[in-house]
């Protein structure tokens, strides 16, 4: 497959432009999927038209991420491929102390240690090292719609760097966080930039609020979508993903830091009642975690949970990645 040369790119973008958006349309749906979701990489105008007007690629699966934490470190992702039923199967292994990123286009981005930060697609097998960068950061980063957040060091604001313009831009936290009031973890709730805010000091806490950061002419204003009450169970929400379709995911709170010889790493699905349907301007859901729920992954292994994410296979070779020579 040829690579994308990132100046003709540029040029075609530019020239298709100027085509009427239907021209454009009937143009993108002559395209095989995988060339469409790569042509969204060339112009935010392309990206907006692709997500709008073609059809969309499979519904993202629920992925697990854990780390063996034995003599012999061992990183493997479990894909969950029906919530309702909890059957999971190993698609990555590796042995090496890895920490996944995130995943975009079915790929894992994984860093760990001193070796250099890698993309693999799990399906073919391939991994592909990216290019060392001058810069380091050490606390929680989050990917969505081609910008990277962070939380600053005074956890005042929410600061993001653009991939396609490269700009960087902050807006304010939704809610104050200073004094160890609340303790907040960086989100993604259906492609969007999510916060989830513990309101009580309790380990597990009970009352969570999950708030979205908006989009386009609301891109720094911050809505209320959730609201988490947990009773009588010691579960947290899972983390950074933890909407999947009509199922909001929770893990056992000691298996983020630690791990009892011999038990699984469980996650739990909690199925919403009203499916999960999208949530109108305003809204806010309430969810009541009162019970377990249904085991939707139990990962034998010893292994500590490092991460749920939402991911979709892919056959594209990394090949398409590399950089111009």
């Amino acid at each position: 497959m040829a690579q994308i040369n990132s100046e003709a790119a540029a040029q075609a973008g530019g020239a298709l432009n100027n085509l009427p958006t239907d021209a454009f349309v009937e143009i993108l749906l002559r395209l095989p999927p995988i060339t469409q979701w790569r042509c969204r990489l060339v112009s935010r105008h392309w990206r907006a038209v692709i997500d709008e007007r073609t059809p969309r690629r499979s519904r993202p699966k629920a992925l697990v991420f854990c780390v063996n934490m034995t003599m012999a470190p061992v990183s493997s992702a479990y894909v969950v491929d029906d919530l309702s039923d909890g059957q999971s199967r190993e698609i990555w292994r590796h042995r090496s102390y890895d920490r996944m990123i995130g995943t975009c286009n079915g790929l894992l981005c994984l860093c760990g240690g001193t070796n250099p930060i890698a993309l693999a697609n799990p399906v073919t097998g391939e991994t592909l090292d990216v290019p060392p960068s001058s810069y380091r950061l050490d606390a929680g980063l989050v990917s969505v719609d081609g910008s990277t957040f962070w939380v600053t060091k005074g956890a005042e604001r929410v600061a993001s760097f653009d991939l396609g313009d490269e700009s960087f831009t902050n807006v304010p936290l939704p809610v104050d966080v200073g004094g160890g009031r609340h303790r907040c973890h960086l989100t993604e709730v259906h492609g969007r930039l999510g916060l989830t805010v513990s309101l009580d000091r309790q380990t597990p806490p009970a009352k969570i609020e999950v708030w979205v950061l908006g989009e386009g002419r609301e891109r720094h204003k911050w809505s209320r979508r959730y609201n988490v009450q947990v009773q009588g169970v010691e579960q947290l929400l899972a983390r950074p993903h933890f909407a999947h379709g009509e199922y909001v995911l929770t893990t056992d709170t000691s298996k983020w830091t630690e791990h009892v010889y011999g038990e699984p790493t469980k996650v739990f699905g909690h199925r919403l009642r009203d499916g999960g349907r999208p949530l109108v301007s305003g809204e806010v859901r309430s969810v009541r975690i009162r019970d377990p729920g249904t085991e939707v992954a139990s990962i034998t292994t010893n292994s500590c949970l490092r991460g749920t994410f939402a991911y979709v296979e892919t056959m594209e070779p990394l090949s398409c990645y590399k950089l111009d020579s």
